[in-house]
């Protein structure tokens, strides 16, 4: 039991080593001015769950690929499965300290903007799941590449499809009707939009969303990364 724990608190160091978690402040920092200047603007809920959406998102996917090929480039990721820690406790460690970056970034700009008016419980769900699924989209893409570049031009379709496809049937920019729910994301930005707008949403979908998708996400990374990462 005492392994996670220790997992989690390396995991932390390696992303502020690999400059990840600076580079994640940062960028809430610049949102942050973008939102603070825009906040009076009548869309401004609308900016701000775009922006949401795509932080958690962002840091959740490409960062995870950042950290692992740094952590393969300087063999710290071949010492750190050596260690008496399972697979399972390495990605969940990674995924869980990432996932936290993540939330708190978010966090942040919805705090400069609404102050303390919306429900932070359902918000920081909604954000932490996201960001979940998108560490797990992450690490299933990256097994099929061995450096970033690569990773980031093979992901360019798929990260649009999974973020941007719920995003602007929410904006209104197309109408995708009933397939909506069949998005992995859509229940967790029910959750967020109706933290900040007060939207009506189905609660057993958006919970039943997550607790189905990221456990289906989780499995396929993990079989992955312990096939094409681990056992190489």
């Amino acid at each position: 039991m005492k392994t996670f724990p220790q997992q989690l608190k390396w995991q932390f160091v390696l992303l502020q080593k690999n400059s990840i978690i600076s580079i994640s402040f940062a960028v809430t920092i610049i949102y942050g001015l973008i939102l603070y200047f825009l906040r009076n603007a009548s869309t401004i809920d609308q900016i701000l769950i775009s922006l949401v959406l795509n932080d958690p998102a962002i840091i959740g996917y490409f960062f995870i690929a950042l950290a692992i090929y740094s952590e393969t480039k300087h063999q710290i990721l071949s010492a750190i499965i050596i260690t008496p820690a399972t697979t399972h406790q390495i990605l969940l460690s990674k995924t869980v300290s990432l996932a936290i970056i993540g939330t708190i970034c978010s966090l942040g700009l919805v705090l400069l903007v609404k102050g303390l008016e919306f429900d932070i419980l359902s918000f920081a769900i909604g954000t932490f799941s996201i960001c979940i699924m998108s560490i797990l989209l992450g690490l299933i893409m990256l097994t099929f590449t061995n450096d970033f570049l690569k990773f980031t031009m093979r992901s360019i379709p798929v990260f649009l499809a999974f973020v941007n496809l719920p995003l602007l049937q929410y904006l209104g920019g197309i109408n995708m009707s009933l397939f909506k729910f069949f998005f992995p994301i859509q229940g967790s930005l029910d959750l967020i939009d109706y933290a900040l707008s007060g939207t009506d949403i189905y609660y057993w979908y958006s919970y039943l969303s997550i607790i189905i998708c990221i456990p289906l996400l989780y499995i396929w990374a993990y079989r992955l990364f312990s096939k094409k990462i681990v056992q190489q």
